[in-house]
């Protein structure tokens, strides 16, 4: 070890007395290390998230694809059927809402002889009728009538309701029909699943016919 001016007196190192470089000690950069584990979660986030937007998408078009109700179309159809409806028929139902579930009835000269719902036969008759096609166009009738009052269907006042309904192009029943009171538990959607005509001038087997 030699001492020397520059180092105030201090003992200085002879390689540094020498000329050659002192040891400077290594500092670990501040920049994270990659870590893939991360890459990926954060990927399959991103692909989650995306899926969940199609979903939304295609749930939205299909509630689209139901046109809005009106006075013309319901009289149309109730035309229709009025002309090419049969007397008797078997038709499944499938029930959305506050009591979903599916619904068979079939109808013979116009009067109800077989109904379930969930597979169990009502007990009282009387509700055998409620969903029948004539009785369908009298839910949609007054729905429309309730629609366009304030407070309809008893919800606050302000409420908005939409209705939307497709009608069978050939018999003219209500294919799909849906009542969104926004807001509230008071919807309704129902859909014709399968209708098969009864009769013997015109007996055959078809599912519900989508325009």
């Amino acid at each position: 070890m030699v001492s020397d001016s520059r180092s105030n007196g201090r003992p200085i190192s002879d390689n540094a007395a020498d000329g050659a470089q002192p040891v400077v000690p290594q500092i670990r950069s501040g920049r994270r290390r990659f870590r893939p584990a991360a890459l990926a979660l954060g990927v399959l986030l991103g692909v989650a998230v995306g899926l969940a937007g199609i979903v939304v998408v295609l749930i939205a078009t299909r509630g689209e694809a139901v046109p809005p109700l009106t006075a013309e179309a319901l009289a149309a159809a109730e035309r229709l059927w009025g002309e090419q409806g049969p007397a008797s028929y078997r038709m499944g139902i499938h029930v959305g809402g506050r009591q979903p579930g599916p619904v068979e009835i079939e109808v013979h000269d116009g009067r109800v002889t077989h109904m379930t719902r969930n597979g169990i036969v009502p007990s009282q008759e009387r509700t055998w009728e409620y969903w029948t096609a004539p009785e369908q166009f009298e839910t949609i009738r007054q729905d429309l009538e309730s629609a366009g009052r304030e407070g309809g269907f008893g919800a606050p006042s302000g409420t908005k309701t939409v209705l939307r309904a497709r009608f069978d192009p050939h018999y003219g029943y209500p294919a799909r029909y849906q009542r969104l009171v926004l807001g509230t538990d008071l919807n309704l959607d129902w859909e014709v699943t399968s209708f098969e005509r009864l009769d013997t001038t015109d007996q055959r087997t078809a599912p519900a016919t989508d325009p």
